[in-house]
């Protein structure tokens, strides 16, 4: 099977990787550097948005089986500003499943940075003084000091991939409604 990440970040990749091991899945990984299509820091539908974007032009790109994105954004929900990604997978049959990650709540500081126009990543490397941390530990990582961003994409990515990999016969899903 060949799996197409849709970016080349390498906590997204690996996420997707571990995702197929736990699933017991074999797969050839192929990251590809595709547009989101939304502005670098989505808010709430723009992260769905995002990830569709990234499974379908992964998918096209790299002639797989399966395409995947991963996006991470922002939304305000009972007057918090929350941190999450969206998984979206696409077949090369054009079936299409997606799932949300665990939401946490930002500090008010960085929410100061990303309302200033900062990505959630800028932000969170300018309040620790760290670099590159979208790459690595990322903003959950550095707020929780537990949970990585890798750790935080791999449930999601088992979600979302499921469907295809652990199929029952005779299941199906309600048609993915385009906004």
């Amino acid at each position: 099977m060949r799996v197409a990440v849709g970016s080349t970040n390498r906590v997204k990749v690996e996420a997707v990787e571990v995702a197929l091991k736990m699933m017991g899945t074999s797969a050839q990984v192929l990251p590809v550097d595709v547009p989101s299509g939304v502005p670098d820091q989505p808010l709430c539908e723009q992260t769905f948005q995002g990830a569709r974007n990234r499974a379908r032009s992964a998918l096209n790109s790299r002639s797989a089986d399966l395409g995947v994105g991963i996006e991470g954004g922002i939304c305000r929900y009972a007057g918090r500003t929350l941190a999450y990604a969206v998984v979206y997978v696409r077949s090369s049959g054009g079936e299409e499943n997606f799932a949300f990650s665990a939401a946490f709540s930002l500090p008010r500081e960085i929410v100061a940075l990303v309302e200033s126009g900062i990505e959630l990543g800028e932000a969170i490397d300018r309040f620790f003084g760290t670099r590159d941390s979208k790459h690595a530990e990322g903003a959950v990582g550095r707020l929780t000091r537990v949970i990585s961003r890798r750790d935080l994409y791999v449930q999601p990515v088992v979600m979302a991939l499921y469907p295809f990999i652990n199929a029952l016969p005779g299941m199906s899903f309600e048609p993915i409604v385009e906004t």
